[in-house]
């Protein structure tokens, strides 16, 4: 009787651990705004580099597990920094992850990242 038990604790408790991670991915997704890619997305987005002043060429980036931002004041983020910190629209859970627009000057290897959004990628012979 005591090993059928320990079963049913074990079982209980992986599916408890399973149920929380989906409600975390849950609502990390819900907290993402994805939108399609179309090519009218670049329009009027033309950035100079702030350092050098060369038109900045645009494309996307990936992060991982999200831009994780700290002030100046408080320092560098640390190695316990975790994905629930992240900024908004820089975490895509996606089968086929999102991206975010982006800039960079290639010489001056500054980068430009516009978390406003998630951009879908365009489906296979669509435009963006």
């Amino acid at each position: 009787m005591t090993v059928s038990w320990a079963l049913w604790i074990g079982a209980s408790v992986a599916i408890a651990a399973l149920m929380a991670l989906w409600a975390i991915v849950r609502h990390l997704q819900g907290k993402a705004c994805e939108i399609p890619a179309t090519s009218d997305l670049w329009s009027g987005r033309s950035y100079a580099c702030p350092d050098c002043g060369t038109a900045m060429e645009a494309g996307w980036v990936m992060l991982g597990k999200g831009a994780i931002w700290s002030s100046r004041d408080k320092g560098p983020p640390g190695a316990f920094a975790h994905i629930g910190s992240a900024l908004p629209n820089t975490i895509s859970l996606s089968l086929r992850p999102a991206a975010n627009m982006a800039w960079r000057c290639p010489s001056c290897r500054l980068l430009l990242i516009d978390h406003s959004k998630l951009v879908k990628p365009a489906r296979q012979g669509g435009t963006a």
